[in-house]
């Protein structure tokens, strides 16, 4: 799987059946295998709303475009 047209997210389900219409990317995150590491710091995100030019959410993304002079977006 990728984001390319040939095996983009309108794809995913044929390879991964439950990748279909709003659910998510086909990853698979195994239990057994996770493990808490708490060495690391909690992550989280931020943006000052009012550089913000427009906000997309697609459904499967989210996107910031920025209307300032740092190319964040």
């Amino acid at each position: 799987w990728g984001y390319d047209g040939d095996n983009g997210p309108d794809q995913w389900h044929k390879n991964y059946p439950i990748a279909k219409g709003r659910h998510q990317s086909p990853i698979e995150i195994n239990n057994k295998e996770v493990h808490y590491d708490r060495s690391l710091l909690p992550w989280f995100a931020s943006y000052d709303p009012g550089a913000a030019k427009t906000i997309l959410n697609n459904g499967k993304t989210c996107r910031v475009v920025f209307d300032d002079s740092f190319d964040r977006s």
